[in-house]
């Protein structure tokens, strides 16, 4: 072996070398920034744990007034999960396991239920996101664990318009 080719196989593995520590470096960094962002979401729906209690703990619930400034809020949030979702930022089963519990509350309220069905057309991100959590949850297991949610989705229309529909 030449001194040339010992030169260009180090050259080569010290590339190689660089190349998996700077993978190594930009996963760790891709690990962070997500840690970061999820946080951040966090922060989001601390804003609204006051009507998140209220849907999880009190049956027969009904948002009025007020209210349904924080409902709209909290779904609100769900919409931008939803686009992040779509863009591949975020997974369902991640969403589902941390913040599942509220998006099924919100589903499971009659009040909230019957405008979100009435007002379709204004929620669309929101309603995709019930439905792609729907298909996990088909998927998930047999029968399905979230049987009520997976049905109440399949109603929902995107198209359903209301007047005023942020009106109360």
């Amino acid at each position: 072996m030449t001194i040339g080719e010992i030169a260009s196989l180090i050259i080569a593995l010290a590339t190689t070398g660089s190349l998996l520590y700077i993978s190594r470096q930009v996963n760790v960094a891709r690990q962070q920034a997500k840690g970061q962002f999820l946080l951040a979401l966090d922060s989001q729906f601390e804003k609204f744990n006051n009507m998140t209690v209220r849907l999880v703990n009190e049956q027969g619930f009904t948002p009025d007034g007020k209210d349904w400034y924080e409902v709209f809020g909290l779904m609100s949030v769900f919409e931008r999960i939803n686009i992040m979702s779509e863009d591949k930022i975020l997974d369902i089963p991640l969403i589902d396991r941390l913040h599942g519990f509220r998006l099924r509350s919100i589903i499971r309220n009659e009040t909230i239920y019957q405008r979100l069905g009435a007002t379709g057309s204004e929620w669309q991100d929101f309603i995709d996101l019930c439905y792609a959590f729907a298909d996990y949850y088909e998927q998930q297991t047999e029968p399905p664990r979230h049987k009520t949610f997976i049905e109440r989705v399949r109603k929902l229309d995107k198209t359903s318009y209301k007047k005023d529909a942020f009106r109360f």
